[in-house]
């Protein structure tokens, strides 16, 4: 029983009720206390006003007899536990006894006499609190009790009320719930022969509905799990082999441009005009670059995004390969940050780039077979911008360069490529040496596969 739904709300409900009737207790008492002892204290303002003129009579005859009379008269009246009067004398006729907690009043007794009032004693009379709080509270605790036992009463009907027509009922539906198996079919539940028509009954009815539904929706899933399993299947299958063909698309396109590269190549060594033949070798790099970008994607789980990291690294290590074959003297590195993957559009523009600004710089930074060193550079800046700084000890730019005015296919090409492409900025430094920065960003377009 203790553990069941009608104890609990017993339990909760008497100690409600309990509660409730302490704080009307409560609040009875001082509202009680406070009515009580203004009306005491009404009662003994016209007690006051009521004796006065008694007093003040015995008082101007020197009466004493009547005084004592008087005092002792008005102690008895309720709640009244001490009277004195101390006339101008100093002479003092009291009744009763003074207590600590008791509350004090002192009235002045004038005497009208000629148009004028005449000072003869003063009046104390105090209220005894004790008593009246105690009285107070011997009624409050007895009021307190009546309604307390009704309260027990009242809440142990509700109780066996509660128990009879919702505990074990509910019971019966917590019973039914525990037993449900998704998938399983078995009656429905049944509350009673008769239907009632209560809120419990409507419950029981939506659980039926529910599980009714429930049997159905787990046909209907299997049934759809299966066909989901037989679509993700075919789009497994479409995808791989879309995957291959892409694959085989980037790995064809990079070794129909590493043919036409090889091409370039036969016809410079046979060419007979150095112009063309540098001319081609420029070309030759370029289109490496980009055989090179479409090598990374097939060679990588992701079709549209390449380590732009590992790219500079083996775009600089092919421009090494073969342009620093006769120059043997100059020194050629790369300080990549890890990390930073980008878009087949933005790889392959920032590969042309950079081969450019490496090429440049080490046929021009170092004339006749100088020594000299170049620096490759990829980070992150500042608002996750992509940077790329080629970095020279070469003999820098002619003075007054103007990238504008002054700069050759080549260089025009970079900024073609960084600024119109890609949206990006390319800024230079001179003297000793020449630094390149190139910056963009790699949100401009988005993954097509």
């Amino acid at each position: 029983m203790a553990g069941r739904i009608g104890s609990r709300a017993f339990r909760r409900m008497l100690l409600a009720c309990l509660v409730l009737v302490a704080a009307a207790a409560t609040l009875q008492y001082f509202w009680y206390y406070r009515r009580r002892t203004q009306s005491a204290i009404e009662e003994i303002e016209r007690l006051r006003s009521a004796q006065t003129p008694a007093l003040l009579s015995a008082l101007w005859s020197s009466d004493t007899d009547q005084l004592r009379i008087l005092v002792d008269g008005m102690a008895l009246f309720p709640y009244v536990n001490f009277v004195s009067v101390t006339d101008q004398e100093g002479r003092i006729f009291f009744s009763g006894g003074m207590k600590p907690e008791s509350r004090s009043e002192r009235f002045p007794l004038l005497y009208p006499y000629g148009g004028r009032e005449i000072p003869l004693g003063i009046l104390e009379v105090q209220v005894d609190l004790g008593k009246l709080v105690g009285d107070l509270r011997a009624e409050i605790l007895r009021s307190l009790a009546v309604q307390a036992s009704l309260m027990i009463l009242a809440s142990l009907l509700v109780f066996l009320l509660f128990e009879r027509m919702v505990t074990r009922r509910l019971e019966r539906i917590a019973a039914h719930v525990r037993g449900f198996v998704p998938g399983r079919v078995r009656e429905p539940l049944r509350l009673n022969a008769r239907p009632r028509g209560d809120e419990l009954e409507t419950l029981t009815d939506a659980f039926n509905a529910m599980e009714r539904g429930v049997a159905e929706a787990r046909a209907d899933e299997v049934r759809a799990m299966e066909e989901l399993r037989e679509s993700e299947e075919a789009v497994r299958r479409s995808l791989r082999e879309k995957e291959i063909l892409l694959q085989e698309v980037y790995h064809r396109t990079k070794n129909n441009m590493q043919v036409i590269a090889s091409l370039l190549d036969m016809q410079a060594l046979i060419s007979e005009d150095e112009g063309t033949r540098d001319v081609m070798k420029e070309m030759v790099g370029r289109i490496k670059s980009m055989a090179l970008v479409h090598q990374k994607l097939y060679e990588s789980k992701d079709l549209s995004r390449i380590d732009l990291g590992e790219y500079v690294e083996d775009l600089v290590g092919g421009i090494r390969d073969g342009v620093l074959d006769t120059r043997k003297v100059l020194d050629l590195r790369v300080e990549v940050e890890g990390g930073i993957v980008c878009l087949l559009d933005t790889a392959i523009p920032c590969g042309l780039a950079l081969n450019e600004l490496v090429v440049n710089a080490v046929k021009h930074a170092f004339p006749a077979g100088r020594a000299g060193a170049v620096r490759v550079g990829l980070a992150r800046g500042e608002g996750g911008r992509i940077e790329l700084r080629v970095v020279d000890d070469g003999r820098g730019l002619p003075p007054g360069f103007d990238l504008d005015r002054d700069a050759r296919l080549g260089l025009r090409t970079v900024v073609s490529l960084i600024e119109y492409q890609l949206r990006g900025k390319v800024e230079f430094k001179s003297g000793p040496g020449t630094e390149w920065v190139v910056s963009f960003r790699d949100g401009l377009y988005e993954a097509r596969v």
